[in-house]
């Protein structure tokens, strides 16, 4: 199945790009929501505190005043009784600003531990955002790294896993991912289900009446994989003749900007293997690199199965613990705003975002995205949120640059039209791709 714009012409993204920007909008207006909102109640709160310390302030000059003039008066009087009652009212006094004082400090510190504990929350609430989008959508990889784990627990064995990605602009995400979701990785598995005839000088021979150790060949298609971590430069395997038993393979390999490779091999729990040699021959890489592009291709639907976020950088900076979430979303917003644009140009009706599929035998389906749906999540936005989606072309008025919104005018709708299940043709390509709940992109058949 291939993509195509609404005008037919060949649209350059191998996925559903309407599920992904609808996901966006749902998730990014909110996360811009949240630090509007902040910032105004932070701003709140610190001129209520500058106030209360400036109110102080003032009473304290006060006091200093009124106390110079009760001691002048009480000595030009020279009387006990006065002496007594310039006595008492500095007392009182005193007290009254040492409490005023406490009063003011613990309320501005009180209302500093809720303001942080708002703020907690509403980081709390961005990250989860930002992680159901990004759990859901599809754009751009340049890299992943995949890393899968065989996990032994008495009689039960299940694969878990990493991976991460490295995005165009600066953005990486990592994922703890679920291998056992998928077909291929519902029980262990050995290497003769992805590859036969791995022949590798790797066995350890001792001879007992010299004393000696040397390789021997090894076939190692009924060993079980237990480990696997590779990228498009290095390959990590590593192996088990028998899950209850000690004795592993672990190979790595790496391939270096020329384009050459060269791996090693280590034998854990195998006796005298300290012996062998611990670089692999030409041969032998040659044969771990016949398993590294088999389940290089065997896990290609593994990276769908994503369980929880692990990290999210922007410019190698981690976004939740450096206070990122807004700049994140202007960096994707500068990203999508291209497709967007483009597809709304090449869109036949102008209230709709236009893709279309098209199957091998060429059957076609319209995938289309109404933009009211999408202008509808900024409208809890003020002006400066909003500014945030302007390159997006969705917003026709933009608050702080247009005086006044444009007056309503009557439109004719376009004719209704039957809407389908959320991006059913994009689902059946993607099923780990959910839709975003709100605004579904809907299908019409050709």
């Amino acid at each position: 199945m291939r993509y195509l714009y609404g005008d037919s012409t060949p649209f350059p993204l191998g996925y559903n790009f309407l599920t992904t920007l609808e996901a966006f909008m749902a998730a990014s207006t909110r996360i811009v929501q949240l630090d509007v909102e902040g910032a105004q109640l932070a701003k709140q709160r610190e001129e209520v505190a500058q106030n209360r310390v400036k109110g102080l302030e003032a009473l304290e000059q006060f006091h200093t005043v009124v106390m110079r003039a009760v001691q002048d008066t009480a000595q030009k009087v020279r009387h006990q009784h006065a002496l007594e009652y310039a006595r008492a009212v500095a007392e009182y006094a005193t007290h009254y600003i040492d409490e005023h004082r406490k009063s003011t400090l613990g309320s501005n510190e009180r209302e500093s531990l809720q303001l942080r504990g708002d703020n907690d929350r509403r980081a709390s609430e961005m990250r989860a955002q930002l992680e159901a989008f990004l759990k859901a959508a599809r754009f751009p990889v340049l890299k992943t790294k995949l890393a899968i784990r065989l996990n032994l627990d008495g009689k039960d064995a299940r694969h878990s896993g990493t991976a991460a990605f490295e995005h165009p602009d600066g953005i990486a995400t990592s994922f703890t991912i679920a291998p056992h979701r998928t077909a291929t990785w519902t029980a262990p598995r050995k290497v003769s289900d992805f590859v036969q005839g791995v022949a590798l000088h790797v066995g350890v021979e001792k001879s007992w009446l010299r004393g000696t150790v040397t390789a021997k060949e090894l076939v190692v298609d009924d060993w079980t994989i237990v480990q696997v971590d590779m990228s498009d430069e290095s390959f990590e395997l590593a192996l088990r003749r028998k899950l209850t038993e000690k004795e592993m393979l672990v190979f790595r390999i790496r391939r270096n900007e020329a384009g050459a490779v060269g791996g090693t091999v280590e034998h854990p729990g195998a006796p005298a293997a300290e012996a062998l040699p611990g670089n692999l021959g030409a041969q032998d890489v040659a044969q771990i690199e016949r398993v590294w592009a088999a389940l290089k291709a065997a896990t290609r639907d593994v990276t769908d199965q994503k369980e929880q976020l692990i990290n999210v950088s922007l410019d190698a900076q981690p976004v939740f613990e450096n206070g990122l979430a807004v700049p994140f979303v202007v960096r994707l917003v500068s990203m999508f705003a291209p497709t967007v644009r483009e597809i709304a140009k090449r869109s036949p009706n102008e209230f709709e975002l236009t893709l279309k599929t098209e199957a091998e035998g060429g059957r076609r389906e319209e995938l289309y995205l109404r933009k009211e749906a999408l202008v509808s999540t900024l409208q809890p936005l003020p002006a400066k949120g909003r500014e945030v989606f302007a390159p997006l072309g969705l917003d026709s008025w933009v608050p702080s640059m247009t005086a006044a919104p444009p007056p309503v005018v009557a439109v004719s709708e376009p004719p209704p039209r039957s809407s389908g299940a959320v991006a059913e043709a994009a689902q059946a390509a993607h099923p780990a791709v959910p839709p975003a709940p709100a605004a579904p992109t809907s299908t019409r058949k050709l």
